[in-house]
């Protein structure tokens, strides 16, 4: 049997899911697929790389998620609102539930993965609404970098507070800069 990338990683996904990351080992990755270590160095250099790589495999689904659950919204704007709203709700949820997790000290690869993901999403809206008239901006790259900072910025304010609601202000900036 070959042994692939997404078999490497979905063995690795399924057993950090249920023993976590500190107890998941690569000899256990290697045991399950009835493969040598080395075989899983040919495709990763390294356990943290196999974790990136499943971190951005869920960011990717809960992108697909959330752009399903925004596809009646019937303007740019209000998809791009919509994001915000969803991404400080479970933001805030993630920290009030896992703020003692063996996760919170791989948190920045998560940030990085799903800001990736969002920006995704931000892109297409802001490609559309430029199309279609809704916003109006020169430089549409640089407005989605901007408002995955304020994303950004509101976010690392929950993981110090997950009691505050950055999202109106976060809302109102990109409004600013959408308008």
């Amino acid at each position: 049997m070959t042994v692939t990338r997404d078999d490497i990683v979905a063995s690795f996904r399924r057993r950090i899911e249920h023993f976590g990351y500190r107890k998941t080992s690569v000899e256990d990755i290697a045991h399950d697929l009835h493969i040598s270590k080395k075989t899983i160095y040919v495709h990763f250099e390294s356990k943290e790389e196999m974790f990136r790589r499943v971190v951005e495999q869920v960011a990717a689904e809960e992108r697909a998620r959330i752009a399903g659950e925004l596809t009646d919204r019937t303007c740019c704007l209000e998809k791009i609102e919509g994001l915000i709203g969803i991404i400080f709700r479970e933001t805030r949820e993630w920290w009030r539930e896992n703020r003692e997790s063996e996760f919170v000290e791989r948190y920045e690869v998560g940030e990085r993965a799903f800001l990736d993901a969002y920006s995704e999403l931000i892109s297409e809206w802001v490609q559309a609404g430029v199309e279609h008239g809704e916003f109006d901006t020169d430089k549409p790259e640089m407005t989605v970098v901007f408002i995955g900072g304020i994303i950004l910025a509101g976010t690392r304010l929950l993981r110090d507070d997950p009691d505050l609601s950055p999202e109106d202000d976060a809302i109102a900036a990109v409004r600013k800069l959408l308008r």
